[in-house]
C-alpha cells in the first residue's frame, strides 16, 4: 500500500510534466531564423520539422527546413523541398535562387542558369540573382572552354549566394546603384596663356540677408526631398510584383504585400477583409491587373504615397480607376498601410 501511495504521486507528476514540456518548448519562427542565421542547421532541421507538424505547409518554415538541409549538405532533400515551395509560391524568387546555388554546387550549370532565370522573371531587379547569374555564365564560359580544348574536367567551382531567408524585397534591386552620384569629369588643363585678371569690385562690409516671403517659408515647409533612386525602383518592383499576384490570384502571394497594420476602411478588420479578398479572387476564371504611370511622393523616412492608374480585366467585367497607396517600408520590404481608389 505504501509503495502505490508513493507512486501515484510521481505518475501525477510525470503526467504533468508532459503536458507543460511542449508549450514550455514552443518554437517560433524567430527561433527557426535564429538557428538558421547562427548556422545551427541541424538543430534548425530538427526544430522546423516539429513547427510543421504543428503548422502544416507553413511557407516560412518550409523555406527555413530546406534551408537547414542544404546548410547540413543534404543536397538533393533540399532541392526537393525547394522546388515544392518554388511550385507552391512561384512568385517568390527566394526558392529559385536557392535551387540555382544547389544545381552549382552539383556542377549542374544550366539548370542554376534556367532557375536563376526564372527567378529574375518574377523580380527583374533582384541583386542576389543578378550576381549568381554572373558567375554562372563565368562558370559556363570557362567549361566551354575546357571542352573546345578538349579536357575533360569540370568546370571550376564559383561561390553563389545561398539565401537564409524568405523576404529580401529590401535588399538592394539592381546590379548598380543609381543612387550614387555620377563621377566628376576632369578639369581641362590651364590656358598657357593666362585670362586677364577680372576688375575687383568693392564688396560691403556686411553681405545683405537674402529676404523671403512668407509664401517662400512655408513652401521650404512643405516640400520634401524625394526617396533615394533605389527606393524607387524597389517600390515600383512590389507594386508590379503585387499587380503580379493579383492577376495570377495567389492569395497568399497578393496578401503578403499588405502589412500587418493595413486598415481595409469601411469598418472592417482584417480578417474580414482576408475573408472578402479570398472569396473575390477566386471569382472569375482569368483576371489581368496592369498598373501605369506610378508617381511616388514622400511621407515620412519610412512611409511614402503612391499614385497610379490601375487597369482591371477579366472575362465578364473590367474598369480603369485611379488607386492611391499609402506604404511602408518594413523588415519585408515594402508593405501597403491603406488603399483608396477612384472611378476614372
Amino acid at each position: 500500500m505504501i509503495r502505490r501511495q508513493t507512486a501515484k504521486p510521481l505518475a501525477c507528476i510525470l503526467c504533468a510534466l508532459s503536458i507543460v514540456s511542449p508549450a514550455a518548448l514552443a518554437v517560433t519562427l524567430d527561433d527557426l531564423q535564429a538557428d538558421v542565421d547562427a548556422g545551427r542547421f541541424t538543430d534548425a532541421r530538427d526544430q522546423s520539422s516539429a513547427y510543421l507538424a504543428d503548422h502544416p505547409g507553413n511557407r516560412d518554415a518550409r523555406f527555413l527546413h530546406a534551408r537547414a538541409l542544404a546548410g547540413m549538405d543534404k543536397t538533393n532533400a533540399a532541392i526537393a523541398e525547394f522546388k515544392a515551395l518554388a511550385d507552391d509560391f512561384p512568385l517568390r524568387a527566394e526558392p529559385a535562387n536557392n535551387l540555382a546555388v544547389l544545381y552549382a554546387r552539383q556542377g549542374d550549370y544550366d539548370q542554376a542558369r534556367k532557375w536563376l532565370d526564372k527567378a529574375l522573371a518574377t523580380q527583374p531587379a533582384y541583386a542576389t540573382a543578378h550576381r549568381n547569374l554572373g558567375d554562372v555564365y563565368t562558370a559556363l564560359a570557362d567549361l566551354a572552354y575546357r571542352r573546345a580544348l578538349g579536357s575533360s574536367d569540370s568546370a571550376r567551382k564559383v561561390p553563389l549566394t545561398l539565401l537564409d531567408r524568405l523576404y529580401y524585397a529590401q535588399e538592394s534591386v539592381a546590379p548598380g546603384d543609381p543612387s550614387k552620384p555620377a563621377p566628376t569629369p576632369p578639369k581641362p588643363a590651364p590656358e598657357s596663356v593666362p585670362a586677364p585678371e577680372p576688375k575687383a569690385e568693392p564688396k560691403p562690409e556686411t553681405p545683405p540677408e537674402p529676404v523671403s516671403t512668407p509664401t517662400d517659408e512655408a513652401a521650404e515647409k512643405t516640400v520634401e526631398a524625394p526617396p533615394p533612386a533605389d527606393d524607387n525602383l524597389s517600390i515600383v518592383q512590389t507594386l508590379r510584383a503585387w499587380a503580379l499576384a493579383w492577376s495570377s490570384q495567389d492569395f497568399d502571394g497578393y496578401t503578403d504585400f499588405y502589412a500587418d497594420a493595413f486598415d481595409p476602411g469601411d469598418g472592417m478588420n482584417r480578417s474580414q477583409w482576408l475573408a472578402l479578398r479570398r472569396a473575390r479572387l477566386a471569382k472569375p476564371d482569368k483576371i489581368h491587373i496592369r498598373i501605369e504611370d506610378p508617381a511616388i511622393t514622400p511621407v515620412s523616412d519610412d512611409r511614402v504615397q503612391v499614385d497610379f492608374v490601375q487597369r482591371y480585366e477579366s472575362p465578364s467585367y473590367s474598369d480603369q480607376v485611379k488607386k492611391r497607396l499609402l506604404m511602408q517600408r518594413t523588415r519585408a520590404g515594402w508593405r501597403i498601410l491603406r488603399e483608396t481608389s477612384a472611378s476614372n
